[in-house]
């Protein structure tokens, strides 16, 4: 199979781990006991949006964020220091210019007097978007992730008011444009915000009717 393992390790050689590794349905990479990643498997090169044939060519410290990259490795600097295990989040680049957020799962085993380190990923960009304090746990800045998802929410309120939808089929929305013009969600909803206040105006009888809902909004009450 091509890439796999990525580099020399005798000691992990090709015996029984090694098979179960490269045959695992969840993204595995490997390191050695100087940090090296030794194996990974098919799962991995799917979860970054590569082909097998390509994967052997991609290195994959280039994919972490820069600002992310530090505390990814030292999961596994912290697994082999201490001998337990690791967990923590990073941003990972897909292949198709989309960032995800991975969460890592690092623990430690020993093969020929050799130790090495099991990282499992796992995507979890849709929870971090749902609740940003999942970062907090891992030391890591949410500040941008915050921001992203606030403006995402406004643009959602923009198509909500004008196409009569709910909050769920105006993300729906936004996700289609951002498929379809290949552009990130966050810039498709920054710019339509932008351009909302600039280049539409309420006409004055809608904004009379609505001045009236505000003022009385305290006064209704769900039916």
């Amino acid at each position: 199979m091509p890439g796999f393992p990525l580099a020399p390790a005798d000691s992990l050689g090709q015996d029984a781990f090694t098979s179960l590794v490269v045959s695992l349905p969840r993204p595995v990479s490997v390191y050695d006991d100087r940090r090296q990643l030794v194996l990974t498997n098919p799962a991995l090169a799917d979860f970054v949006g590569y082909r097998l044939d390509e994967f052997d060519r991609v290195d994959l410290a280039r994919l972490m964020h820069p600002s992310d990259a530090p505390r990814w490795f030292g999961l596994v600097r912290g697994v082999l220091d201490t001998g337990t295990a690791h967990a923590g989040y990073a941003r990972i680049r897909h292949r198709n210019g989309n960032w995800l957020w991975a969460h890592g799962f690092a623990s430690t085993f020993t093969s020929a007097d050799t130790r090495f380190v099991v990282l499992v990923w796992q995507d979890r960009t849709d929870d971090v978007w749902n609740n940003p304090r999942l970062l907090d746990e891992a030391d890591v800045a949410s500040a941008d992730v915050v921001r992203s998802r606030a403006i995402i929410e406004q643009a959602k309120g923009a198509l909500m008011l004008v196409y009569s939808l709910s909050a769920d089929a105006a993300f729906d929305l936004l996700t289609w444009r951002s498929q379809e013009t290949n552009t990130k969600i966050r810039v498709i909803a920054e710019q339509l915000v932008l351009a909302f206040g600039d280049d539409i105006r309420a006409p004055t009888s809608f904004r009379d009717r609505f001045d009236a809902l505000l003022l009385t909004a305290h006064e209704r009450r769900s039916r």
